[in-house]
Formats: structure tokens, sequence, C-alpha cells
């Protein structure tokens, strides 16, 4: 606590002095309620100081001097917490305030480009854009209204379509960590800080019980705010897990208005189009402006219209929103220097939408590095069982970010 002649001298500075004697007794009710205060250490214990004044056979004007001090010298007369010993719990019952947010997300694996991802949320809907990284998505954006989450590629053709984020989880952070930071987990409710600095709070985590792949997550918050900085995830190091994935946020960014959360409604020209037949031989496309890539061989096997508890559990949440028919092809590229492609034997297409899709990485005769994203788009034609296949494609190397 500071002394009494600190105090003092804050007093003097201040515009509210109303006498020497009323200043001493002031002083003196202060310090007594600071006192009493110091003795209640708990989050949910209520603070003395305002019964203490109250209680005081003081001018309400110098009632009102002390409050005005009380803020000149920091201290919380309304009931701030022990930030060293604040729980979690406490934490957590903000994060339902929060309106919007502009936050940015890197994910990084030891063996690949990081991902890196912006982000908007607002009007109860998020939106992102993301580029590099290991998932087959490539450049891509997402756009989640609470009902359904769409991805679109760099030609605004609908790539992958689930469930809603922000209605399986309960708030918006949860959402964006898909969970595996539950704000309410019960578990985490008592936590306190491992670090305490100047202005902010280090909570550490363990992995919940469902998650066993994490070995630790960090969470960052402001010291006065109590909201979320920095989210930081830590992976346990196996193969097919990132090393680490990284979110901050950022609450200064203005509102963004309900139109920028509205789906893309005009797709780019693709870059090839061929004419396949269900059933048939395959077909060569030519393919334009892909530097890279000169031609797909593209053959159309079969179609899928049956119940989703059919399908692999990697399409069954689509199946279920989308509907059928499912038709699947397979596709082998051909570079500019001739070389050809591994062939992916079953992609996925619904009529008129997109899907996520890429094919090599290393494994081409001369060992480089070549990764091909490619959104295939089916469209029918007045024929049955002949249709356009439209191609989107962009070739990436470690050159290439």
């Amino acid at each position: 606590m500071r002394s009494t002649q600190k105090i003092r001298r804050l007093f003097a500075k201040s515009d509210v002095t109303v006498s020497s004697k009323i200043d001493d007794t002031i002083i003196s009710d202060a310090l007594t309620a600071l006192n009493e205060s110091e003795k209640t250490k708990s989050i949910s214990a209520k603070p003395n100081i305002w019964i203490m004044i109250m209680k005081s056979k003081i001018t309400k004007l110098a009632a009102a001097a002390v409050i005005i001090i009380a803020v000149l010298i920091g201290l919380n007369f309304i009931g701030g917490p022990d930030v060293a010993n604040l729980a979690w719990a406490e934490v957590a019952s903000r994060i339902n305030d929060v309106y919007y947010v502009h936050f940015y997300e890197v994910t990084n694996r030891e063996s690949s480009f990081p991902t890196i991802r912006e982000g908007w949320y607002a009007h109860g809907k998020l939106r992102s854009r993301s580029c590099g990284g290991f998932s087959s998505y490539g450049a891509y954006q997402t756009f989640d209204d609470g009902q359904t989450w769409m991805v679109f590629d760099r030609h605004n053709n609908i790539t992958c379509v689930r469930e809603s984020y922000l209605s399986k989880y309960q708030d918006f952070f949860e959402a964006i960590t898909s969970g595996i930071l539950s704000f309410d987990f019960s578990q985490f409710s008592s936590k306190t800080p491992t670090l305490v600095g100047s202005d902010f709070l280090i909570y550490d985590f363990g992995p919940p019980e469902e998650a066993d792949w994490i070995e630790r997550v960090s969470v960052t918050v402001g010291r006065n705010s109590l909201m979320p900085i920095q989210i930081k995830t830590y992976y346990k190091v196996e193969k097919w897990y990132s090393t680490n994935n990284l979110l901050l946020f950022d609450y200064e960014e203005p509102e963004k208005p309900v139109e920028f959360f509205e789906l893309p409604t005009e797709t780019k020209p693709p870059h090839g189009i061929g004419q396949v037949v269900l059933g048939g031989d395959a077909v060569e496309i030519e393919l334009h402006d892909t530097p890279g890539i000169k031609k797909a061989m593209v053959r159309l096997n079969t179609k899928f219209d049956g119940p989703a508890e059919d399908i692999s559990i990697a399409l069954r949440d689509r199946y279920k929103i989308m509907g059928g028919p499912i038709y699947f092809m397979e596709i082998t590229f051909i570079l500019d220097e001739g070389y050809r492609s591994i062939t992916s034997k079953k992609c996925p297409l619904w009529l008129d939408q997109g899907t996520k899709a890429a094919l090599g990485k290393d494994n081409w005769p001369d060992g480089k590095y070549r990764n091909i994203r490619y959104t295939p788009v089916l469209r029918a034609t007045d024929k049955e069982n002949v249709f356009m296949l439209e191609l989107s494609c962009w070739l990436r190397t470690k050159d290439i970010f």
C-alpha cells in the first residue's frame, strides 16, 4: 500500500480538497478501509472500502473526494480481484461479453509451411481467410453463419460444407479452437495464473481428457480486461500433428458490417474444361494460366446416392447437409516437364460444387517438392450421364509460399 504521505500529496494535487481537517479525516477513513479490505483475498469476497466510507461522519462531497482519490492512486474500490489468485472461472465469465473481434492464427509444422489465417467475428457470424500450410484447402476463405461452415477456394468455388462450429460450441473462442480449449471445463475453473505480469496474466493448462494429442495450452489475458490476448497450443510431436498453434486477438479493429459476412456469389473462370461420361474412358483436359501444370487425365467412375451410413465418415457430414448424388472420379496431372503425378483414385464430386483436393509432394521422379492444389466442379448437361468438368489448380513448390 502507498504511504500516508504519498496519499496526501496526491490528495493535495486534486481539485476536490475541502479543508485540511476534512482531508485528514478522509485519508484516515480510506486507509482504514483499505487495511480491512486487504484481509479478504477471495474473488467472491466483497470489499469494505465503500461501507467504511459511508459509515464515516463526513460530508457527501468528501466521500466523493475519496472515490476520486481511490481512482487516482489505482485502488479498485468496487472490488477488483487479487490477480495472483484469480481463478480461470472469472476469466471465462467475460467471454460471453465479446460481440466482435479480429484475430490472427499461425499454425506451424516442422516439415511444412506455416498456415496463416486472419478472421473476423461479428453479428454472430465468422469469416476467415487463410494461405500456406499443409492443408489441402490451399488458399481459401471460410464462412460460418451459425448453421453451416463453408470453404471457398481462391476462385470462389465451394470446396467443403460442414456443421457450423459456432452452433457446435458454446462461444466464439471455443469455436475457433475447435473445442481444444473449452472455457468452461470444470477441471479448469479454479486454475490460477502461472505468471502475473504488469499488464497480463498467463494460464497454463494440461490437455483435456478427450484431446490427448495436445501437450499443453497457454492462454495470455489482459490484467484489467481479463480478455484473451493470445492462445498458444503445443502439440505432441508426431508426424501428422502441428508443433504449435498461435492465436492472437485484436479488439481494436472496427466491427465489420453484416454484408462482409455474405457468401461469394461470383466465381472466376476455371483453368480447364472437359467433357466426361460416367463410366466412360479417361479424357484429357488442357490447362491454361496455371504455371507448371500442362494437363490432367480424368475419368468419371461411379455414382452414389444411397444412405449416408454407406459412405466414408470423411464424406458423411457434407452428404447429410447437401444430399446426393456423389460422383467419384480418378485424376492424374501432367507437368510442363512431362512428369506425371500419382493418381487420385476416388475423388468425390457434388454437382455444381467443388471439392478440396491435393496431389503430390516430394514423390515426383526427380525427388523435388511439388504440391498441386485443385478444385474440380462437375456440371450437368442435357444428356444423361454426360457432364462438363471444370478444373482450377495451383502448383506449389518450396520456392512458392
